[in-house]
């Protein structure tokens, strides 16, 4: 037990209950106030996003002293910083107008998903609900003064943590709602909040204006002894919270996990700790789960988000029923169910593991903010995709698919923002490796066993759907050329009669029984099992390098979109069977 340590000042039930009355009739005077003359309320606009930046201000998020207890804390407080940062940033604050902070940022509370992070109240620091936010009416007002906006309202901490803004005499203390940080602009400007995994970022952005200073005197000040009700161990006194849960300082780990690869199961599993959370769509035991289900995985809590990854399975079998566009759709399901993932992550998780498909809309709720990330990648970044497809199409113009494959361009910038901030990539994807070279680390591909004796056979597969993404168009010229009958795996087709001067046959049960050869000349594939089982069986394959397969016995990769060199790959494969 820790010895109690000489009180910076003595509480009392009394002289606290003086301090709620006041609180309490302030907060009441504000908010008639407030009632008779509200502070406007401004809105989040672009036009200025690319402005110069007038002010900035810049504070660390951790503190690197810590305990595991008054580690929890600080947690806290970054997790208020990322729900009170959301309204605040993009807002757009017109010429003369006044900026209110609690005008935007709104009352904190437990049932807005505040929790208890560090408050400075009668020379201790105390654990309570919504603390923390302080570090951001600090640094506003520190941004607005080197802005040179006109201080409506400012109230200084009446204790100085030491290394806090506090001690230049540039700080503002809040308290929902009688203390207030308000403030002018003589011009209009962009407020823009950020959080990395480190640091609190606030910056004025405006169109043609230059910083005019403050012209209030600064008055430095000397840091205070304050007390902190989870290490003091005086444990009499009434504002003690008595036995705290000791954390790890260094935080927990969350997998946000979609799709099942064998893949990316095996790197959880052999990173998870027990303290970890795998937050899934489905558990791999239910029914119906399909690509959605995880099996548990070692000794991590397993978390399924369950309903709105089965609504997601109906939405898109349902779109494909319809005709609509599926990618589309999965687009919109996928929001949903990171948005689901984004209300289970825990306060004290400092670190995500993410799957790609859901990363861009982890982004726009706040919850990549204050914590580092790593992502599983499951295919092309959408920029790059486009550019893909665009390809596609100058070769196919006519083709009425390939202009389906598509993202809107805020999910293009918010999937390219979040990728470039992730600390590392992972993927099985040979092309998505070398994309991202500089941080991607490869995982081996997962090989189904080899089956006891190759299968024999003479046929060509085409292990996909007559789709142009999927190389149908090259497929079908080296059909025609070649004069081979084709098995084809996929039963959609670009239009009706595709197939229509070539021999085709569906594939069965096995698509790879009887076949000799598998030709795949895509120009998108992000999942290449059906290949992976021809190699394991010793099938030659022929297949581009979108297909995301390194250099293995049997396999030659060709160019997308190289007619010529596809056409030799297959002649040369074919020799030893004529």
């Amino acid at each position: 037990m820790s010895t109690p340590t000489a009180l910076a000042e003595r509480h009392t039930w009394l002289r606290d209950a003086v301090f709620q009355l006041k609180a309490q009739l302030l907060t009441g005077r504000r908010q008639w106030q407030n009632l008779l003359a509200p502070p406007p309320r401004c809105r989040p606009d672009g036009r200025l996003a690319g402005a110069p930046v007038l002010a900035s201000s810049a504070s660390d998020l951790w503190n690197p002293d810590d305990t595991p207890t008054t580690w929890l804390l600080t947690a806290g407080k970054v997790e208020n910083l990322r729900r009170a940062t959301r309204r605040l940033h993009g807002l757009e604050v017109p010429a003369g107008a006044v900026f209110s902070f609690w005008r935007h940022v709104g009352q904190p509370s437990r049932r807005r998903g505040y929790v208890p992070g560090r408050e400075i109240r009668e020379g201790c620091v105390v654990p309570i609900v919504a603390g923390g936010l302080c570090q951001l009416s600090n640094a506003l007002y520190d941004a607005a003064l080197q802005a040179g906006f006109a201080i409506v309202e400012r109230h200084r901490h009446t204790r100085v943590i030491a290394g806090s803004l506090a001690e230049l005499d540039r700080d503002a203390t809040v308290k929902w709602s009688y203390l207030d940080l308000r403030f002018r602009p003589p011009f209009t400007f962009r407020l823009e909040v950020e959080l990395t995994a480190d640091r609190l970022l606030v910056r004025f952005r405006a169109a043609g204006a230059s910083p005019a200073g403050s012209t209030l005197p600064a008055q430095p000040r000397t840091a205070s002894k304050l007390n902190d009700c989870y290490s003091c161990g005086n444990r009499t006194c009434f504002k003690h919270p008595g036995q705290v849960p000791a954390r790890p300082a260094a935080g927990r780990t969350t997998f946000v996990l979609d799709e099942y690869w064998p893949e990316f199961a095996r790197y959880v599993q052999a990173t998870a700790t027990p303290a970890d959370v795998l937050l899934v769509p489905l558990p791999a035991n239910g029914r119906g789960t399909g690509h959605a289900g995880w099996p548990r995985l070692g000794t991590a809590k397993m978390v399924a988000l369950g309903l709105p990854a089965r609504w997601r399975q109906v939405q898109l079998r349902l779109a494909a029923r319809a005709g609509r566009n599926v990618f589309a759709q999965s687009l919109r399901a996928d929001r949903q169910v990171a948005l689901a993932a984004a209300r289970r992550l825990a306060f004290d998780c400092t670190h995500l593991v993410v799957a790609q498909t859901l990363l861009p809309f982890l982004g726009e709720t706040g919850a990549l903010a204050g914590r580092t990330y790593d992502v599983l990648l499951t295919r092309l970044p959408a920029e790059v995709l486009h550019q893909r497809l665009d390809r596609a199409h100058a070769q196919h113009p006519a083709s009425p698919t390939l202009r389906d494959f598509r993202a809107g361009p805020g999910f293009v910038e918010a999937e390219s923002r979040a990728l470039t901030q992730a600390r590392r990539l992972f993927t099985p994807h040979h092309e998505l490796v070398d994309l991202f070279h500089h941080k991607a680390e490869r995982l081996e591909w997962a090989l189904p066993p080899a089956p006891a004796s190759p299968p024999p056979g003479q046929k060509i597969l085409f292990p996909a759907a007559a789709l142009a993404r999927k190389g149908a168009y090259e497929m079908r010229r080296l059909a025609q050329e070649l004069q081979v009958p084709l098995v084809v795996a996929g039963r959609a087709t670009e239009h009706a009669g595709f197939w229509q001067e070539i021999t085709t046959s569906p594939a069965g049960a096995d698509p790879l029984a009887g076949v000799g050869l598998v030709v795949y000349p895509a120009y998108v594939e992000h999942q290449p099992r059906l290949l992976l089982r021809a190699l394991a069986a010793g099938i030659p394959v022929v297949a581009t390098a979108a297909c995301g397969l390194s250099t293995s016995p049997g396999l030659t990769v060709v160019p997308a979109g190289d007619y010529a060199a596809l056409r030799k790959a297959v002649l040369t494969a074919l020799v030893p069977r004529n």
